[in-house]
């Protein structure tokens, strides 16, 4: 019967974000009406800040914003830091579209202070390998080679206001290359944690990259930004016991997409063995994704974790146009 409760607990909250998706409203952000059916992907930039750097996260089909509770929080809630006792730590490798590469690392301590405030650290980067230009005139190539890379460095605060309630900020400096041509621009993120108080329910909300609109050349972009609401409970069991399950859906509201969803389960047993599953309505080329993920404890609190994540992508009538992508985690926390 309890389980009932906590079930109906979250259809209804999800019913709820649903219904307040920001798209329904016509929100007006960086330009761009969000209006349901429009897609305008041209019209943002640094793209590359939508890439997960997390394979936990990931496993989860990004439906991570109100599972938020260690070192992968840094890139989707950095609210979700305050749980961490001392110091986080991880780095990060994804395979992504057309054999690129991108690499991150995030270190985060608690400072111990009264209101369990946390500092953070993030740095990723992408750099794929570079290219041979090409001409109508020199089809074959001229000789000289393109480069190309990406870069964000991001610093991160979070506070718990009460045992219930946690906030974050953060402030990166992003960087763009190509060729000859340098951009670079400074974007804020804001995140929120929340535990109701009803059984094991919690209400996250995100709001990522928020930055001011750039220009390269006669081309004007804006920042790729990202909200998203979330919600979160166990379903079978509870934390610390040998198996439970978490599940997280979410709303995820991209200013130069349709509105999108996110949903992902992840089951524990014995606190070791951690198995994922997640599902991303509305995406061109994600759909489903499965992780795995071991945890190792030793010397009292001292953690050391390793996630996979496997997510393969959807064909176009029947033919496959990229490799599926694959990320690996590796962490711990003491």
């Amino acid at each position: 019967m309890k389980r009932n409760f906590v079930t109906t607990a979250l259809v209804l909250a999800l019913g709820m974000l649903l219904v307040s998706s920001p798209s329904e409203a016509g929100i007006e952000w960086g330009g761009t009406n969000a209006i349901k059916g429009t897609k305008k992907v041209n019209q943002s930039g640094m793209q590359f800040l939508k890439i997960s750097q997390s394979a936990r996260a990931a496993g989860m089909g990004d439906a991570f914003t109100a599972v938020s509770n260690d070192i992968n929080s840094i890139y989707f809630n950095g609210a979700g830091l305050t749980q961490i006792k001392t110091l986080g730590y991880q780095i990060n490798y994804t395979k992504w579209l057309a054999d690129t590469k991108v690499y991150s690392a995030a270190v985060a301590w608690n400072t111990g202070s009264s209101r369990g405030e946390v500092i953070g650290l993030s740095v990723m980067t992408f750099k794929p390998e570079d290219m041979e230009e090409t001409t109508i005139y020199q089809p074959d190539g001229t000789g000289q080679n393109i480069r190309y890379s990406d870069t964000a460095v991001g610093l991160l605060y979070a506070v718990k206001f009460t045992d219930k309630f946690s906030f974050s900020g953060k402030v990166s400096f992003v960087q763009e290359k190509l060729h000859t041509k340098s951009t670079s621009a400074v974007t804020f993120d804001l995140g929120s944690y929340f535990y109701t108080g009803f059984k094991s329910l919690r209400i996250a909300m995100a709001l990522k990259n928020f930055g001011p609109d750039k220009q390269a050349d006669a081309i004007q972009y804006f920042m790729p930004l990202y909200y998203n609401m979330a919600i979160a409970g166990e379903v079978f069991g509870e934390k610390g016991q040998p198996f439970y399950v978490t599940i997280d859906a979410e709303s995820a509201f991209a200013v130069d997409y349709e509105q999108r969803y996110h949903f992902g389960a992840e089951a524990w047993m014995k606190d070791i063995l951690a198995l994922r599953a997640g599902y991303k309505h509305n995406y061109d080329l994600e759909q489903y994704s499965v992780g795995v993920g071991v945890k190792g404890t030793f010397k009292g609190s001292r953690t050391l974790t390793l996630d996979l994540a496997y997510s393969p992508l959807k064909k176009e009538s029947g033919v496959k146009l990229f490799d599926p992508f694959l990320r690996v985690s590796v962490g711990g926390a003491f």
